[in-house]
Formats: structure tokens, C-alpha cells, sequence
């Protein structure tokens, strides 16, 4: 089974040859999906023989500090670039500060499965029934017989497993399981993967999500709390080592949607939301400038106070399912 259409494989392909210096990018705060699949193109564009940089636009958070190329992900000495190629993230806004190189660069591919972007590239591969960007680069990889190895596999199934909530999600296929095999069979070590990601949290990150649940506001079938940095800062952890708590409270039983709203900077909030079985969260994301998927999206909110912010959200959730 292939998800992507021939035609643009072979663009692909065309696009890549004819390019000299190559930039990739995925969107702000990236995850296990953006930054596995940002590394794993660059490392096979490189092997291939061709100069390709991945621009650092924001922090990793410490839970994905363990991935192999880390060092690939950084600041640039330059922005005069022949293809911009970005994965994972289909609106110009979520590029952060590589937007104007975006803009400047002659030949630009997009890659991603998230549905509603608006970006526009002269390649365009958006397939939104794909549980991850990581799947369809591997499916680039092994259709355009690019360059493989051990840490690309690592970096791709890492990518697969995170995005999917390790194969949980509604939108993996027997072409994911697939692939899956795939990178074992190339050397992806599925256990180190797992234990690093899942088997590996700090106590003190266990103390602080035990304060916060112990905060959380349950109405109707859903699920809220909000995440000060105050609260985060405290325990010595940064504001993406909350995200654990939204996915903790879908798994509630009787619980169809989990929110929460993290105070990200000044006057700036993120709001994370999750669904269990037909509460389309996607949708409500797209409507107020974010993204994600029909389980799994979030977006950005500006207002003056945390207080706020939360009760604009709390307005939003009640209409919600």
C-alpha cells in the first residue's frame, strides 16, 4: 500500500537532485514526529551526497533529549538556501523564525499529515489519513531507494510511536505496523526507544504531576486544569514536561475530552486537548489558529491574564461534544 501519488515521488526525487543547499524545517516546540522526521530526512539527503541543514526554531524538550543527530538540529550561520523543505507542519505561522528564509527560498516542498494547512509549496505532500510525517518519510526513503540506516530507523520508529500514542490512535493502519517491522528490520531498537521515552521519568517530574492532578476540574464528561510556570518551575521541569498530564486524563474512565491550558509566555498560552472516541478536537483547534489531529491538537491563546485566558477556554470546551 502507498499513500503518496507517483507523480510527486518522482518530483521529489527531480527537486532534490537539482538542488545544491538544502534547509529543512519542522514547526515550534517540536515533537518525537517533527524532530524523527526533520533528522532522518537530513541524514538520508546526506548520505545521498547533498548539503542539508535542519534549523533549530526552539527548544527540545528534555524528554527527547535522548535522539541520535541532536546536533544537526541548530542554529545556521547562513539563509541563502536553493529548497526549503518542511515536515510536519503545514501553516507558515508554526514555522517560527524560518519563516522569511521560507519565503526567500526559490523551491519549496511540504511533507505532513495534519489536516487543514495552508501553506503553499511547490511540492505538496499532504496525507492526513498517515498517523505521522515519520511514515511517509519512510515511505519516500524506501520508493526513491534513498540511503538507510540503523539511526534512521531509530529516528523514524521513535517519530511513529510517539505520534501514534504507541499504535493506539484511530489512524494507524496495518501500513503502519508495516513500516514498523520495516525499521526493526533495519536495526531500530524498539526497547532503548520505549525505555527512554516511556521508563524514564524523573521523580521529580512525578511529584509535580501529582500536585496538578490534584487541581484538575471534572464537568460533564471532560476533563481541565491549568499548568502556571510557576508550578512547573517549582519541581526544576520546563512547561512541555506537562503535556503528560493531558493524555493522563483522557485515560480516565467516563472522560471523552482532557484539556489543558499551559502559560507558555508573556500574555501567550498553549492549549493542549485530547478525545477519546467522537469528539473531533482538530476542528476546534483549526477554528481558534491550531492544528493536530481528530484525537490529539492544540493551539495558542493571547490575553492579558492567566484567569483569563481560562475562561475563555472553559466557554470553548463547554460547547465542545
Amino acid at each position: 500500500m502507498m499513500r503518496i501519488e507517483q507523480e510527486k515521488i518522482d518530483l521529489f526525487k527531480k527537486m532534490i537532485d537539482q538542488s545544491e543547499r538544502i534547509l529543512i524545517s519542522a514547526h515550534v516546540n517540536p515533537d518525537g514526529d517533527a524532530l524523527g522526521s526533520s533528522l532522518s530526512l537530513r541524514r538520508s539527503l546526506a548520505l545521498y551526497g547533498k548539503k542539508v541543514d535542519v534549523i533549530k526554531i526552539s527548544e527540545i524538550d528534555d524528554y527527547l533529549n535522548f535522539l541520535p543527530d541532536l546536533n544537526y538540529y541548530k542554529d545556521l550561520d547562513e539563509d541563502n538556501y536553493d529548497l526549503f523543505i518542511t515536515l510536519d507542519c503545514s501553516e507558515i505561522d508554526r514555522l517560527g523564525k524560518a519563516v522569511d528564509i521560507f519565503k526567500k527560498t526559490p523551491k519549496t516542498i511540504v511533507v505532513d499529515h495534519h489536516v487543514g494547512g495552508k501553506i503553499s509549496c511547490d511540492l505538496n505532500i499532504i496525507e492526513n489519513k498517515s498517523p505521522a510525517t515519520c511514515e511517509l518519510i519512510f515511505e519516500i526513503i524506501e520508493r526513491l531507494n534513498l540511503p538507510m540506516d540503523q539511526t534512521i530507523a531509530y529516528l523514524l520508529y521513535t517519530g511513529i510511536v510517539t505520534d501514534t500514542g504507541r499504535f493506539m490512535y484511530e489512524n494507524v493502519s496495518k501500513q503502519t505496523f508495516d513500516v514498523a517491522g520495516k525499521l526493526l528490520e533495519y536495526g531500530a531498537d524498539f526497547q532503548d526507544i520505549y525505555k527512554n521515552l516511556y521508563q524514564n521519568k524523573e521523580i521529580s517530574k512525578m511529584k509535580f504531576e501529582t500536585e496538578i492532578l490534584s487541581k484538575v476540574n471534572f464537568f460533564d464528561n471532560k476533563a481541565y486544569v491549568g499548568i502556571r510556570k510557576a508550578d512547573v518551575e517549582k519541581y526544576g521541569l520546563q512547561i512541555g514536561d506537562s503535556e503528560s498530564i493531558v493524555n493522563m486524563l483522557r485515560d480516565l474512565k467516563g472522560v471523552e475530552l482532557s484539556c489543558i491550558l499551559k502559560e507558555n509566555g508573556p500574555n501567550e498560552y498553549k492549549v493542549s486537548l485530547r478525545s477519546k472516541d467522537y469528539i473531533d478536537v482538530s476542528k476546534v483547534a483549526r477554528e481558534n489558529g491550531g492544528g493536530g489531529h481528530i484525537r490529539a491538537s492544540g493551539f495558542s491563546m493571547f490575553d492579558e491574564s492567566f484567569e483569563k485566558a481560562e475562561l475563555r477556554l472553559l466557554e470553548i470546551l463547554k460547547d465542545m461534544g
